[in-house]
């Protein structure tokens, strides 16, 4: 099985979110790696800095956008409300609440 990355692989391969430190140890431990581990964990600069920061919980944030084509930064950004209602509703009526404020 070749890595792509972990966030690809727990979306596309099944990869469970705890096993995270199984990548970062391969990852330490590769002679071969070419990737930084923020490639190898497949994080954007955000999303890495939120990693680094405040640990392994924000993956499931950094999935949850991925899988809603959200940035974690603008998902960060909204209210408690606004959050509430990008987890329950489709991403169409929080695109369209956001822009007509309904």
């Amino acid at each position: 099985y070749m890595y792509k990355n972990f966030i690809s692989d727990v979306l596309e391969e099944g990869v469970m979110l705890d096993e995270i430190e199984d990548y970062v140890e391969k990852w330490h431990t590769s002679e071969d790696m070419e990737m930084t581990l923020k490639e190898f964990i497949g994080l954007d600069n955000y999303e890495y800095e939120m990693w680094l920061k405040e640990g392994d919980d924000i993956l499931r944030d950094v999935l949850y956008c991925r899988r809603h084509g959200l940035e974690l930064k603008n998902y960060y950004s909204m209210s408690d409300e606004d959050r509430l209602a990008a987890r329950s509703y489709d991403l169409n009526a929080v695109k369209e609440y956001k822009n007509n404020g309904k």
